[in-house]
């Protein structure tokens, strides 16, 4: 019994730690670093925690899956639902104005916006329309802009931003991208396969 009451009590301090280092990556993630900077023993210690359960963000389980239905706001006040996306590959990206990274992949997505036709582009948010309308005075962004999305991006559970979603025209996500890595010396190589990686997946997705 006593041995059975410790176990469950290492079972959970486990899998609280393991949030947190979820938490410290996603929070990383958002000022613009791709790593936590650790030591050697600090690092071997959450390589074993990974080895003892899974610390993926569960926004994954999405591929294979079509996206859960959306019902959200522009920022003209007009409603869309994502039914209405249907018939044209998707990329979805989502983002917020404080997000590092997030700012610094916008010149290429709206590179790759450039490129292709007949693809639905679509920013989502959960800031509200001023903070939104502000930020696109200052910076060109030039996706459909669905804001106030907070309750849709919640029932995703923690993930770190941005990530970008690649959908066929059944709105079924095949793939996740998340934050270009901040590497220096790859930066140009990481930038150009980034924005590769999807032209070729939407371009794909576009044949009959």
């Amino acid at each position: 019994m006593l041995n059975s009451t410790r176990s469950e009590l290492l079972d959970d301090i486990v899998k609280k730690i393991q949030n947190i280092i979820i938490l410290l990556v996603i929070l990383t993630s958002c000022l613009g670093f791709s790593q936590i900077e650790t030591d050697s023993s600090s690092f071997q210690k959450i390589k074993i925690l990974q080895k003892m359960g899974p610390t993926k963000e569960a926004i994954y389980d999405l591929i294979g899956k079509e996206l859960p239905e959306f019902d959200l706001l522009n920022i003209n006040g007009q409603k869309v639902n994502s039914n209405l996306l249907k018939g044209k590959p998707t990329l979805i990206n989502f983002w917020f104005d404080s997000c590092a990274p997030c700012i610094e992949e916008i010149p290429i997505l709206n590179e790759i916006k450039s490129n292709l036709k007949d693809v639905n582009f679509i920013a989502i948010t959960f800031q509200d329309k001023n903070q939104v309308s502000e930020f696109l005075e200052q910076k060109e962004f030039n996706f459909t802009h669905l804001i106030g999305a907070e309750d849709y991006l919640n029932s995703f559970g923690l993930f770190g931003y941005p990530k970008t979603l690649l959908l066929d025209k059944n709105l079924v996500v095949l793939g996740i991208e998340k934050m270009i890595p901040k590497d220096p010396s790859d930066k140009k190589k990481n930038t150009e396969n980034f924005k590769n990686r999807i032209i070729n997946v939407l371009t794909e997705l576009k044949q009959p």
